[in-house]
């Protein structure tokens, strides 16, 4: 089998790469050789290189392989799983000979494809008919074609029922019964899937050209659905169809384990939200009045909002388009959460040792309110009911984002989730994609709740974070335990026998360790390997505002004696506020300290992560992030009072190309922790692929992965890269940031490094 090396030579240094194999593609700061057999070693030892051959393999009848192709002649090849389709315009994967550069693409469109998006590294979807396949394949840049498989646009979970087997279900995720979300590649094309859905036997349900997706229903037995399903995906313009879930709510001492207050120092103590506003979208918030609302939010609600309930539930209740307002009537949960985020503690005073209040405490708040009361019609399964659901979450998030930014908010917080495990939705490409074409808007997501120990091996399972905090563009939060040793008695396995049968986790209390990872947090990867969460916070018996409006024996976790203005609630949901609260002190600090007046996602983003403290126990040490804590709990102090530099670069770097900065280490100096990150273009895999590389002053390379012998181990799958050296040789350190793989570039990035004295 080929063996596809990205050899790191510039200029001169690549005339002689011919000796040791086919150069196939050159680029500013590297070329692609096509090695020849026994030349590998002698490659490595010459130059730094990094093995590009599994970037090659495309998924094919459900495995995946390095198809057949030639990156050294002028006709690509041509194979597939399937026969190929009959004439007219299909949708095909064309794989280029290495990382993509804009003037192929060009090359593709002017040869009569139509390109729609990244399928996997250096393989694009495009839609074609046979002559301008046949001009494709005839691209010198084009190494191989095939048709896009019909089980590559089917979820996992559907195309394990067609097969008669179980698919990975979330232990308290819900499926609507029938229901199935379908993306379509095109916007023109909506109407047209819609009336062949409706030919064979699909109710459709809502249709949405801007978001390009439309909501179907099946009223046929299981089998049915999944042959109809099958069929549907045949469909031209059928992007991708699964089953749609509900939506649903990912439930004063947790800031101290932030790094926000104790021991801070006057610098983080100074920030509290001034000038930041803070946008919640959940359940409502309180009586819904901000003339009349909690005296923690008096005065600070900038705008509130409810939105009704959603078109695709117009069929299932009696009530289709109702919209109860924004109260916060039933579980109290989006009151919680804005208390954690920006509540100012004030019904506190006199009953605490300290307020009881948020981290941006003196934020103003956008409430989105999307919890409404359903009234189900008997048709309806019994266990798709539920009096009150997130029913009001709009099908395309974009609006939702664009109302929240409209009035200034620049973080907005989500402790809601739910879907098939790891996936990357519609949802996650509404939220990529906003935040794409929004570089400043800070979007923060709860990991959901599903972690579970059900099989009784004693560890918890891995992939249960779902959407969307699945997608890349966004901050998901995990959760650690709280410290009140007050609820020792309160274990993992009294509260849920099924999911945590056996030790550590059966008789472990929930909330006397913050160094541990709270075992109901979703666990990454996601499918396509990223890792999940981002960062975790305390998530257990978190002391925060309680509605007025829940019935008067709602306690949440547990009632707060001292007050009916405060009770105990628990989840990432809990997690995700806290840190928002964070973002928006983060945000404060590059404004008013740094002078930024517009920090960038991505630089909140890395601020965070930045001063992340690893917990021990889920990885062996060395390691910078896993998929339990990922890379680890906010902690301000550890990053805002910290020696720490930062960086934006704009519009940044296309494919091939390099941006290079000096940083001085001192002598002595503990620790070098270096944080590239960037908002990448939507799609369901990373899309543009930066790679950070550091050169210590000995010239030896150190990358965020570990090298294996000569050659160099890089990311290929995340938006974030986190490079760490413990006890750095002092003087100057070269960072490289390399555009690997950059199709729709240039591609801005942010950077953000602690242990070092100055850029230069």
């Amino acid at each position: 089998m080929a063996r596809f090396l990205k050899v790191f030579a510039q200029g001169p240094e690549q005339k002689s790469l011919a000796e040791y194999g086919a150069v196939i593609a050159r680029y500013d700061a590297f070329a692609i050789v096509e090695v020849a057999r026994g030349k590998g070693a002698a490659l490595s030892s010459r130059f730094p290189c990094e093995d590009l051959t599994s970037l090659y393999k495309v998924s094919l009848g459900g495995k995946r392989t390095v198809p057949p192709g030639s990156g050294t002649t002028r006709t690509a090849r041509r194979s597939g799983p399937t026969k190929m389709p009959s004439p007219g315009y299909h949708h095909y994967l064309v794989q280029f000979v290495g990382p993509v550069k804009r003037a192929w693409l060009s090359r593709v469109t002017s040869a009569g494809g139509a390109l729609r998006e990244l399928y996997s590294d250096f393989t694009y979807i495009v839609r074609a008919n046979a002559k301008g396949l046949a001009a494709i394949e005839a691209l010198s840049c084009v190494r191989w074609v095939g048709h896009l498989p019909y089980d590559a646009r089917i979820s996992t979970g559907l195309r394990a029922n067609a097969r008669g087997s179980s698919a990975p279900v979330l232990p308290r995720t819900r499926l609507r019964t029938g229901v199935y979300t379908v993306q379509v590649f095109d916007k023109a094309a909506v109407d047209k899937i819609s009336a062949a859905a409706k030919r064979l036997g699909f109710d459709v349900l809502s249709r949405s050209p801007a978001a390009r997706s439309l909501v179907l229903r099946s009223r046929a037995n299981l089998d049915q659905r999944s042959k109809l399903v099958q069929t549907l995906a045949t469909v031209h313009g059928v992007k991708f169809i699964r089953a749609r879930s509900i939506k649903r709510t990912s439930n004063d001492v947790a800031p101290e384990f932030m790094g926000a207050v104790g021991t801070a120092s006057s610098q983080v103590a100074g920030l509290s939200g001034r000038g930041e506003i803070v946008a919640i979208c959940d359940t409502g918030l309180d009586s819904g009045d901000p003339a009349d609302i909690h005296s923690d939010f008096a005065k600070r609600v900038l705008a509130i909002k409810s939105y009704p309930i959603t078109q695709d539930y117009a069929s299932d209740v009696f009530n289709a388009g109702a919209d109860d307002g924004p109260a916060d009537v039933d579980s109290g949960h989006g009151t919680h959460v804005a208390g954690s985020a920006v509540g100012s503690g004030k019904a506190s005073a006199g009953i605490s040792a300290r307020p009881i209040r948020g981290l941006a405490h003196r934020a103003r708040l956008v409430f989105q309110a999307v919890e409404q009361e359903m009234w189900w019609r008997p048709s309806v399964p019994q266990s798709d009911r539920e009096r009150y659901i997130l029913a009001g979450i709009p099908n395309d998030l974009g609006p939702l984002f664009a109302y929240a930014y409209g009035k200034g908010a620049r973080i907005h917080s989500n402790s809601w989730g739910g879907g098939d495990p790891g996936e990357y939705d519609d949802q996650c490409d509404q939220l990529d994609r906003f935040v794409w074409t929004h570089k400043d808007f800070c979007v923060v997501v709860a990991a959901g709740n599903d972690g579970t120990d059900k099989d009784g091996d004693g560890r918890i399972n891995l992939k249960s974070v779902s959407s969307p905090g699945t997608a890349k563009n966004c901050i998901t939060i995990g959760a650690c335990e709280n410290l009140r040793r007050e609820f020792d008695s309160e274990t993992y396995g009294r509260w849920w026998s099924d999911d945590y049968p056996v030790a550590p986790y059966k008789n472990d209390p929930m909330a006397n360790d913050p160094d541990q990872v709270v075992a109901f947090s979703s666990r990454g990867p996601t499918s396509d390997g990223r890792i999940k969460p981002d960062v975790i916070a305390p998530g257990t018996f978190i002391l925060s505002t309680r509605s007025s409006q829940i019935a008067s024996n709602n306690s949440g976790w547990r009632a707060f004696p001292a007050s009916r203005q405060y009770f105990y609630m628990g989840g990432t949901s809990m997690a995700t506020p806290l840190v928002a609260g964070a973002a928006a002190l983060v945000r404060e600090y590059h404004r008013k300290k740094r002078k930024n007046k517009k920090p960038s996602a991505a630089l909140i983003k890395a601020t965070l992560i930045a001063g992340a403290q690893r917990l021990p126990g889920t990885a062996p040490a060395g390691f910078v992030a896993d998929n339990h804590q990922g890379y680890g709990r906010v902690d301000l102090n550890g990053v805002l009072n910290a020696k720490s530099l930062f960086l934006e670069v704009s519009p940044g770097v296309s494919t091939g190309q390099m941006y290079s900065g000096d940083v001085h280490v001192t002598s002595g100096a503990r620790l070098l922790r270096i944080i590239l990150c960037y908002s990448d273009y939507p799609g369901p895999t990373l899309v543009n692929n930066l790679n950070l590389i550091v050169t210590a002053p000995n010239g030896g390379k150190v990358t965020a992965l570990t090298g294996t012998g000569a050659g160099l181990a890089l990311d290929s799958k995340n938006n974030v890269e986190v490079l760490e050296v413990i006890a750095p040789a002092g003087g100057k350190w070269r960072i490289d940031v390399v555009g690997s793989n950059v199709p729709q570039g240039p591609q801005d990035f942010a950077i953000a490094i602690l242990g070092a004295a100055a850029i230069g």
